[in-house]
């Protein structure tokens, strides 16, 4: 029977990436998506990271320190490249495609600064909460944002940030994905004036595609045994 729900707590990205992989990899339920492409899935995994800015990027990750700056910066800016959305573009400059600023003059909206507003007028808020998905635009496209809500909680002097992802590629879009976002959370907490703290992701779907399955297992024998 699928059984949904799992927890792990790491204490690098790299940790919680080994952790996340090897939990999937042994219990995850293989299907075929959507896309016809073959998965390794578990249901509602939550993995907390306690100190993000140690072991950031795992040696066995394809992506150099470079190109995880520049998927960063990305994120926290409200430039679109060209492409169809990003979630720097979702985060800082939020508004429904053809909105007249003029009749809206609250739109585009940057998140992020709204974020920043909240936690300095009330640091124990409950309302620090940036969002990526737009139901009119969203709901008509195939291509939808992975990353859906992050969640800012202020406490004990210390900012944590909470991700909801409807869906995350765990072994080729985790330590991306984290590497980002500790850079948001280290540009936020700098402007609230409070230390980064823990990450924690929820995803809905977390997933090994096959095309990742035979590094993926080569990498798990390597790799001593963590258990979440």
């Amino acid at each position: 029977m699928l059984k949904v729900g799992r927890f792990i707590r790491g204490k690098t990205i790299t940790d919680a990436w080994h952790r996340g992989l090897n939990l999937i990899w042994r219990q995850g339920q293989e299907l075929t998506d959507e896309r016809g492409t073959k998965i390794k899935e578990l249901l509602a995994l939550q993995v907390v990271v306690e100190d993000p800015y140690q072991e950031m990027i795992p040696h066995e990750y394809s992506w150099n320190q470079e190109r995880l700056e520049e998927y960063a910066a990305q994120l926290l800016s409200g430039q679109n490249p060209g492409f169809e959305y990003t979630y720097g573009e979702r985060l800082r400059s939020w508004n429904i495609p053809g909105d007249d600023c003029s009749r809206n003059p609250s739109a585009p909206v940057d998140q992020l600064e709204h974020v920043i507003r909240r936690l300095k007028a009330s640091p124990s808020t409950r309302r620090a909460t940036a969002v990526t998905w737009i139901p009119p635009v969203d709901n008509a496209r195939d291509e939808v944002p992975c990353m859906i809500v992050d969640d800012f909680k202020l406490r004990d002097g210390k900012l944590n940030l909470a991700i909801f992802f409807r869906s995350h590629d765990f072994a080729g879009a985790y330590p991306a994905n984290l590497y980002g976002l500790a850079r948001v959370l280290q540009f936020v907490s700098g402007e609230v004036g409070a230390m980064p703290g823990s990450i924690s992701t929820t995803s809905a779907s977390a997933h090994i595609y096959d095309h990742d399955w035979d590094w993926v297992q080569e990498m798990l024998l390597e790799t001593p045994r963590s258990e979440g």
